[in-house]
Parts: structure tokens; C-alpha cells; sequence
């Protein structure tokens, strides 16, 4: 498990939930060079738009927790 800073990943699966009026996402993803899914709830201001499995993106972590989700740059 990653404490803080961010890594690299390739999401599996994203879904989209509304919890009383509030968008978040469920997403499941693995980290580059490992097989492992980690799964995480995330509010929607801190994942990218339209998320996609099978996007390369960077997973931001403080203490544990994912915290960001953004496109990895080309």
C-alpha cells in the first residue's frame, strides 16, 4: 500500500453512483506492473471527465487514500 504520491494505474471498471444528489465514482484499477485491482470511491471534482476502463491514468494518495484521479500525458 502507497501512503503518499502518486502512481501509475490502468482503470478496470468505473461506475457512476448518485448518493443523495451527490456524484461519485466507483473505480477499480491496477497498478502499472502489478495485478492486483484496488478498488476506490472517489467524489466526481477529483476524477477527470468521463472516465473509461482501460484509460492509463495517475493515482494520487495521501495517507493511504486515493485522493486524485487524472489522465496519465502522453
Amino acid at each position: 500500500m502507497i501512503l503518499s504520491g502518486t502512481r501509475e494505474a490502468v482503470l478496470l471498471s468505473v461506475q457512476r453512483i448518485d448518493i443523495h444528489g451527490t456524484i461519485f465514482y466507483d473505480v477499480t484499477f491496477h497498478h502499472t506492473g502489478e495485478t492486483q485491482p484496488i478498488r476506490a470511491r472517489i467524489g466526481a471534482e477529483s476524477v477527470y471527465p468521463n472516465p473509461q476502463p482501460g484509460d492509463q491514468v495517475l493515482v494520487s494518495y495521501v495517507v493511504g487514500v486515493v485522493t486524485n484521479i487524472t489522465p496519465r500525458p502522453s
